[in-house]
């Protein structure tokens, strides 16, 4: 286990997580008798991630309060494949649950309004801790509920909840650092296949890379791409800092990961059992949320430990450079969808 995630929390991880029951669903015998049922729940974060923890709250709350009937298997680290093969398996019904970033998603038909609220320097507010509250409103709120209505409605996949918080997206480079705007233009950056990933890059000049997760570390390596943006705890859990020197503290896109579940395997389930499944994802995202601002926090510190260069940058100057790259995506969004948002943001 990481030196840094022992600061935070102190967990044990198999290759399948199966958590044992601990007290009953709000401390009192469970009244209904569930059937039981296995839930299978992949994603490609790391194992010790927070929101691979995240996602063992939520197998432990559920198999509480269903009274041990329900369990919910927790497969990390692409066990059963990447994103777009976990999608297709929950689609498909191979799978029941995925967790993944709330971007991945927005790659999904019917998904597509949800990347409005991952557009660039959208949120006010230089801490995570201050955009978080903001973004938690946001998505629970009418804007957000239509959101996942919609996605529900189009793809057949149902996010029990899309405010697992993620962080400000951070730039690292290898040999030039970024200091200004035009320091982006001709970089080769990483970004993944999703078009709201590449929004910010692209309209700074940058030559964006399309490239699975899994692949970045060796592409660092290799100088197949000379950067790449995440959060600041995936750039310590993924150990870029030994291939890139220099990290930009650029914060142009808010990332929240959403806990998904196939929506016709869910309206299969008795309401009771579906009330608990809800109320459990809001709980442990609420949690997970926790350990990930501390991680992102704490790994800031830990990435100057490990020898990076970090610097600071004026951040309206990139705001400014980018304010208008929404636009080249409102058609995925829907028309008014960006206004409506900025309007609910005041």
């Amino acid at each position: 286990m990481s030196k840094w995630l022992a600061r935070i929390i102190s967990v044990v991880s198999p290759v399948v997580f199966a958590i044992a029951p601990l007290v009953a669903y709000g401390g009192a015998p469970t009244p209904t008798a569930f059937p039981k049922i296995d839930i299978k729940l992949g994603t490609a974060m790391p194992t010790e991630s927070p929101a691979v923890l995240g996602a063992l709250k939520f197998a432990e709350l559920v198999r509480q309060r269903t009274g041990g009937a329900v369990n919910v298997q927790v497969f990390p680290a692409g066990q059963l494949g990447g994103d777009n093969d976990l999608l297709d398996q929950l689609r498909n019904g191979v799978i029941q649950m995925h967790g993944t970033g709330a971007p991945v998603l927005a790659g999904v038909r019917g998904w597509e309004p949800l990347g409005v609220l991952f557009t660039p320097f959208l949120f006010k507010g230089d801490s995570e801790e201050a955009q978080y509250p903001v973004l938690l409103k946001l998505i629970r709120g009418p804007i957000g509920k239509d959101i996942m209505e919609n996605g529900r409605r189009v793809s057949g996949i149902r996010s029990l909840d899309a405010s697992w918080w993620y962080g400000l997206r951070h730039t690292t480079t290898k040999t030039k650092q970024i200091t200004k705007p035009d320091d982006v233009r001709g970089l080769k950056i990483r970004a993944t296949d999703q078009p709201i990933h590449k929004l910010s890059m692209l309209a700074l000049g940058a030559a964006v890379t399309p490239m699975a997760f899994s692949e970045v570390y060796t592409a660092l390596q290799m100088g197949v791409v000379e950067g790449q943006q995440n959060p600041l705890n995936a750039i310590y859990t993924m150990k870029f800092y030994e291939v890139q020197k220099y990290l930009t503290l650029l914060g142009d896109t808010t990332m929240t990961q959403t806990l998904n579940i196939n929506d016709k395997f869910f309206q299969g389930l008795p309401p009771e059992l579906r009330d608990i499944l809800e109320k459990s994802a809001i709980e442990a995202g609420e949690y997970q949320s926790q350990l990930q601002l501390n991680a992102n926090k704490q790994n800031l510190e830990d990435l100057k430990v490990k020898g990076m260069i970090v610097n600071t940058v004026n951040r309206a100057e990139f705001a400014e450079r980018t304010k208008d790259a929404w636009k080249t995506m409102e058609s995925q969004f829907g028309k008014g969808l960006y206004e409506r948002v900025i309007d609910a943001l005041r």
